[in-house]
């Protein structure tokens, strides 16, 4: 789960992680009759095509208003010998997966598909082309995020109340209809205007939440499912953050170690962890100045971190990034922090669905100095700088009441599906992907022993294990490491 991904990185992890309000297993999931996709070339000439599906706005109302859910398609290469259709979130909540394909992700990441699967993918509601909303950033700029008083609590409230309000007034009754269940009902409307009888689906990050969901909601369309990078929603939101904070320090370790031991790293020969003290420190005194932007403050910079730590070995070189970031910072140039935050960032839909499905239910001030207190003495240097918190933060005072909120999320009457992590991954620990095979009957969980966020995305052995389940209907071991 991560909103992570912003200006010069790939398309495909665009990122960083539904109304359906039925408690699990006490009613039949809604479904609508499918309306058909008019497919067309996403531009001229491409193999890529994009079109649009419609859908209900509330799906306990099939019969009214209706939105469009911007979708993509990658047809499959051998069409005699394909095995159906294989849909991929990108995570978030948020991640424009049909943007992604739109923009050549098949080809750089999903090449070992290409023959046997109709790649597809969609924008979930409030994002990319699908009603995308835009009500102001996440967390506002100025106000606290770990507040150390009262005031400052009230202060990061207010702020999140005035964003959900705003949200309110441009979005209406979209803003009500944004959890996850209601995105696995268009899932799976997706899925009956393709003409698919199952869905095999691919899911990182907040993906595998979504996937779960669906799956819980779906039983009979499972096909072959992968959930990679796994978001646990029995953890709750003091569990998620600690959770968190303990591999975010040791990912903070390992990029300092990087740059101990690779000339590559723009601080080789520096104390990394002193540096980052150091010029947070400064930068909570007088905000670092960034040429035609707000400058930056110490809260923007460790905000960052849930962005720039995770290290995803697929993708652009993240690590190599921050290390020059933090180079400038030191000399007093904030731009990297200004542009990779969640400080600031426009993308309301992260938010929006996150306050829907994840909410920090705190209790007061009281309650958030304890919790920042608690990741503070299990993550010296992080704290409470991570995702979960971040949510917590930008969700303090959200007006619209959860619809989705914490529980766990028993899945039966599936056919096996493979659930995989890596042992160190910063934004979806382990624990989690433990906690939510325990919870899917029959699931098989592949451990790589790598390091970064997800398997996909960060370990070859958990790559080639995918792609022999998804193409060849082979699982490992239940209970099986690799690499």
């Amino acid at each position: 789960m991560e909103k992570r991904w912003k200006k010069g990185l790939p398309a495909a992890v665009v990122a960083v992680g539904i109304i359906g309000a039925l408690i699990p297993g006490t009613a039949a999931a809604a479904t609508a009759k499918p309306a058909g996709i008019s497919w067309s070339e996403c531009k001229p000439g491409s193999v890529e095509q994009c079109g649009k599906l419609t859908v209900p706005l509330d799906w306990s109302k099939p019969g009214g208003a209706k939105i469009d859910i911007a979708v993509a398609r990658v047809p499959a290469k051998d069409q005699a010998h394909k095995l159906g259709s294989l849909m991929f979130n990108p995570g978030g909540p948020g991640g424009p997966g049909a943007e992604a394909f739109a923009q050549g992700a098949a080809d750089e990441f999903f090449a070992e598909y290409r023959d046997r699967y109709d790649l597809v993918s969609f924008d979930p509601r409030g994002s990319g082309g699908s009603s995308k909303l835009d009500c102001g950033p996440i967390l506002r700029p100025g106000v606290p995020v770990f507040p150390k008083n009262k005031a400052e609590y009230d202060a990061m409230v207010a702020s999140s109340r005035a964003t959900g309000e705003q949200c309110l007034a441009q979005h209406g009754e979209l803003m009500r209809n944004l959890d996850t269940r209601t995105a696995a009902r268009d899932m799976e409307a997706f899925r009956a205007a393709l003409g698919d009888d199952k869905l095999n689906y691919l899911g990182v990050s907040y993906g595998s939440y979504l996937g779960t969901t669906y799956a819980q909601l779906f039983p009979q369309r499972v096909g072959r499912m992968v959930l990679d990078g796994i978001l646990d929603h029995a953890q709750g939101p003091t569990r998620l953050m600690l959770a968190e904070a303990k591999e975010m320090e040791k990912s903070f370790d390992k990029f300092a170690e990087w740059c101990d031991t690779d000339s590559n790293c723009a601080l080789h020969g520096q104390d990394v962890r002193a540096l980052w003290d150091k010029v947070v420190a400064k930068a909570d005194k007088t905000p670092l100045p960034v040429p035609d932007h707000a400058p930056v403050a110490g809260d923007t910079m460790r905000v960052s971190l849930p962005s720039l730590l995770p290290r995803v070995d697929r993708a652009a070189d993240v690590w190599g990034a921050f290390a020059q970031g933090l180079a400038l910072a030191a000399k007093g140039d904030g731009s990297l922090f200004a542009e990779i935050t969640y400080m600031g960032d426009p993308g309301t839909e992260y938010a929006a669905v996150s306050c829907m499905d994840f909410p920090g239910q705190l209790t007061g001030y009281a309650d958030a100095k304890a919790r920042i207190a608690l990741a503070k003495k299990i993550a010296p240097r992080v704290g409470a700088a991570v995702e979960g918190w971040a949510i917590t933060a930008a969700c303090a005072g959200w007006p619209i009441k959860p619809s989705n909120p914490w529980q766990p999320t028993p899945v039966k009457g599936i056919p096996p599906i493979l659930i995989t992590s890596t042992t160190t991954d910063g934004s979806t620990p382990l624990s989690q992907a433990k906690g939510l095979a325990r919870q899917i009957e029959g699931s098989h969980l592949l451990v790589a022993n790598a390091y970064g966020h997800t398997a996909f995305f960060n370990a070859n052995c958990a790559q080639a294990a995918m792609a022999s389940y998804l193409i060849d209907g082979q699982l490992p071991p239940k209970r099986s490491t690799c690499g």
